[in-house]
């Protein structure tokens, strides 16, 4: 038997708070329990770094980009290994491994036919790097970082995920364990069954990212390119070794709930266009609240996990995140 876990990777444009230690402290202590009924474990964990508001931060800083990843990423190593967290494999998405792998990954889905270019007029929040419709606004603004979304225009190339609605329901009758807890596959399945739209798979004008194989005046948009990593993790994890083969169809993703709708549609839908495999199951967490506010580093109310573990211990943050929180729930 083979158990494969990733966390999701994380921005790198701030620090690591106590919702990250949260994922990862979850994640560690399911490996360990596979790992001690004798099944071979691989866990993924890491950053992503080929954000836009990276690159605009690290230019508010007169920084080279890179250099500005480099030196914030040390931070989220330290978390997994300060909190006890026994990972096989730290993913950074500006390794060279991860680059060539979604270059590959893009061109397969291109060569079937499933990528085309348009025009994108809309609407844009760079907090959350996604485009917004109205409806998904509370008073004009994002209702997660309270900001107003930019109005961008360019030409893009779309991935032709309205072509994948029928597949993904079928995905969804055929396994009612695909999406964890109940209610999270119940809000998936809702949203394939309300009707998909082809979404943007590019980003114009922008220097920094992994540039599109067929047309380097653009980069892969930065959710298509951090999905990715946890299949192109293992093609380099192992230097001279492909685990994909070995890990891949016991896949299982720990996710937090704002970033359900990336991972639970179009993530598979990305998959079988590529000709891979979907994962075996997610299972989608809810936030840690504090005054009834989500954690974040966007709204300033973050608890800095560290600093717990220095006046008590790994020990007792780790059994304070799982006895406290019932799993699944905010």
């Amino acid at each position: 038997m083979r158990y494969y876990l990733t966390t999701p990777i994380y921005y790198v444009n701030a620090a690591p708070h106590i919702g990250h230690a949260y994922t990862t402290i979850a994640a560690d202590v399911l490996v360990r329990h596979h790992r001690q009924r004798g099944e071979e474990t691989f866990f993924l964990t890491g950053t992503d770094e080929n954000a836009s508001k990276v690159y605009r931060v690290a230019e508010e800083q007169g920084q080279d980009p890179k250099a500005y990843v480099d030196e914030i990423v040390e931070q989220w190593r330290e978390l997994p290994e300060r909190v006890g967290a026994e990972y096989d494999f730290f993913i950074r998405t500006t390794d060279e491994g991860h680059h060539r792998f979604v270059q590959e990954f893009l061109q397969r889905i291109y060569d079937n036919g499933d990528i085309y270019q348009d025009v994108y007029s809309g609407l844009y929040c760079v907090g959350c790097e996604e485009f917004k419709s109205e409806a998904d606004l509370v008073d004009g603004l994002c209702p997660e970082h309270g900001i107003p979304p930019e109005r961008i225009e360019e030409k893009n190339y779309f991935f032709r995920l309205s072509a994948y609605q029928d597949r993904l329901l079928e995905l969804y009758d055929e396994r009612p364990d695909f999406v964890l807890p109940r209610h999270r596959y119940n809000e998936a399945r809702s949203f394939i069954e309300g009707g998909l739209e082809d979404f943007s798979v590019s980003r114009a004008g922008q220097p920094w990212g992994i540039p599109i194989p067929w047309d380097e005046e653009q980069v892969t948009y930065v959710w298509v390119d951090a999905l990715i990593n946890y299949l192109s993790a293992l093609s380099y994890a192992r230097e001279g070794e492909d685990l994909v083969e070995r890990f891949w169809p016991h896949v299982r993703h720990l996710l937090g709930k704002d970033i359900l709708r990336f991972h639970c549609v179009y993530w598979p839908a990305l998959l079988l266009a590529a000709g891979y495999e979907v994962p075996k199951q997610l299972f989608v967490h809810g936030w840690l609240l504090l005054d009834d506010r989500k954690i974040s580093k966007s709204l300033g109310n973050a608890v800095d996990p560290l600093d717990l573990v220095d006046v008590y211990g790994s020990d007792a943050v780790r059994f304070w995140a799982l006895r406290s929180v019932s799993f699944g729930q905010d």
